[in-house]
């Protein structure tokens, strides 16, 4: 087990630096945001989360979203970013992340955008006990506009059970398609 720890403080800090050494220094204020991810029910998962935005040459918004986390089963997993900045209960963080203009188009089926919500990331693998997601966005933001991830509830990440199947259907997902239970949850906070 102390051989998991050092194994993944030594990947927080390769990725870190990976991540920053990637990130486009022409524009010096780059907004990072973190998240601490802990189990809903199981106290052995833990880990974090990092969003840094940069503006890529032609202005457009991007956000580099990095999780490492430990405990969770191995397998692949769903990750979201959900509408609320809330995991006392992991139910309360409610939905996927979707202020866009069909998030409200079916109110029977909260899930009828899915795989296209604003929050929804790709799945995390999950090997040995140590899961490592990287990958870049542009539905979301750290910084002012409608993409926002910090409106006046704020948002927090959810990984799921199993993996998201990125099912794309008419009306409501079919149980489990976008990833089942919750089984970690970290509020996101701006630094």
């Amino acid at each position: 087990m102390k051989r998991l720890a050092v194994l993944f403080s030594l990947l927080s800090l390769v990725l870190a630096f990976a991540f920053g050494a990637s990130v486009n220094n022409a524009f010096a204020e780059d907004l990072v945001a973190t998240a601490d991810i802990r189990g809903c029910t199981d106290k052995n998962i833990s880990g974090t989360g990092t969003l840094i935005e940069r503006h890529t040459q032609e202005g457009v918004k991007q956000v580099d979203v990095s999780l490492i986390v430990k405990g969770l089963k191995d397998g692949k997993h769903a990750v979201h970013i959900h509408e609320t900045a809330s995991c006392e209960p992991c139910g309360s963080a409610k939905g996927h992340h979707d202020p866009g203009p069909n998030s409200n188009s079916a109110p029977d089926a909260p899930d009828f955008n899915h795989p296209f919500h604003m929050g929804d990331l790709v799945n995390i693998e999950v090997k040995d006990g140590l899961g490592v997601m990287q990958t870049t966005t542009n539905r979301v933001s750290l910084s002012a506009g409608r993409l926002n991830i910090f409106d006046q509830d704020g948002s927090s990440f959810i990984i799921h059970t199993n993996a998201d199947q990125y099912c794309d259907q008419e009306g409501e997902l079919a149980k489990g398609c976008a990833g089942g239970a919750r089984d970690a949850c970290g509020i996101i906070k701006l630094r």
